[in-house]
């Protein structure tokens, strides 16, 4: 489900009015092509998503010198690496819906999925070439690097049902916090701001996903199915063991039978409804307002602006949201 307007125009002032022409730039992309793929991006950007990431490089940008189209080719850009690797995730996972849309996958092939994933990939990076900027070409590379090897970490640790916290706060900073930095990090490139800015915004879109990530996590078990689009637990059904879980298995005494089935993979429905009932929740919240503190922090010494106004409002919107 996608933030409703009123919301956006709360969260994402200034940029309101801008974000809708990068979705208008996305669906543009899926024209032009022969019929299977032309049919496949349509599909695939269908869903509005939370407009974070393309609200990230408009607020970004506001703090140097607002070049509109610069911008909303960069964000496109963005907004195609995430898709591209969620399309590729879905594959992974053999997911079949993806916030109440059928997932490619499940609408053609797991083949068909891949070679779109590819296509997404390449044509993102045909997007930001457009920017004539080495700086972003190589930190996009970067992102992108950290984005696979996280992957491939989470499927491992996935595997070997790793309860391990640092494990997971080095997987969610490559798939989630990476593409983060890099919003705001590009942005800051685009808008022609200085090293020192370029430095500041990196670690504040880092920082920032880092507890959008957890907060996420923790919305798998306590979310409402309305707001998040998916069953209580979906990670841990999926063998995937996130920080709520950790911190559960901190708390419990040694030769738990709730932290050998964590440790084995057993009897998930039993283990995420002893979660949620546990204060390992809030826990792991009190971790990402920690990250949310780090990401307001580093603005500090930014002039005042609506821009930097609603950056800081994100940091805190990230940690309190319900979906």
């Amino acid at each position: 489900m996608g933030v409703r307007m009123t919301e956006t125009a709360s969260l994402y002032g200034p940029a309101t009015e801008d974000i809708p022409l990068i979705g208008e730039r996305l669906r543009n992309l899926a024209a032009h092509h022969d019929a299977l793929l032309s049919d496949a991006l349509e599909h695939v950007f269908q869903t509005g998503g939370k407009k974070i990431r393309p609200a990230l490089v408009l607020l970004s940008g506001r703090l140097g010198v607002y070049n509109l189209h610069r911008l909303v080719t960069l964000a496109a850009s963005l907004e195609v690496v995430h898709t591209a690797a969620l399309v590729h995730d879905d594959t992974i996972d053999q997911a079949t819906s993806r916030r109440g849309l059928d997932t490619i996958n499940a609408v053609w092939d797991g083949k068909v999925a891949i070679l779109v994933g590819d296509f997404l990939f390449a044509q993102s990076a045909y997007l930001a070439a457009q920017l004539d900027s080495v700086a972003i070409m190589q930190l996009l590379s970067e992102t992108v690097m950290s984005m696979s090897t996280a992957e491939l970490r989470q499927y491992s640790s996935t595997r070997a049902h790793t309860v391990d916290e640092n494990d997971y706060l080095q997987r969610i900073a490559g798939k989630t916090a990476s593409l983060f930095g890099m919003c705001c990090a590009g942005a800051a490139i685009v808008s022609e701001q200085g090293d020192w800015a370029i430095q500041a915004l990196r670690e504040y879109g880092t920082n920032l996903g880092m507890a959008f990530q957890i907060a996420d996590d923790v919305l798998d078990f306590t979310g409402h199915f309305v707001s998040t689009g998916k069953p209580h637990g979906n990670d841990l059904e999926q063998g995937t063991i996130t920080l709520p879980a950790i911190l559960f298995s901190d708390s419990l005494p040694p030769g738990s039978s709730l932290d050998s089935d964590l440790r084995n993979g057993r009897n998930p429905r039993s283990l995420i409804e002893a979660i949620r009932d546990s204060d390992a929740p809030d826990r792991a919240l009190e971790k990402a307002a920690e990250y949310a503190g780090a990401a307001r922090r580093a603005l500090v010494g930014f002039p005042a602006s609506d821009g930097l106004d609603c950056l800081l409002q994100l940091t805190h919107h990230v940690v309190d949201r319900d979906r």
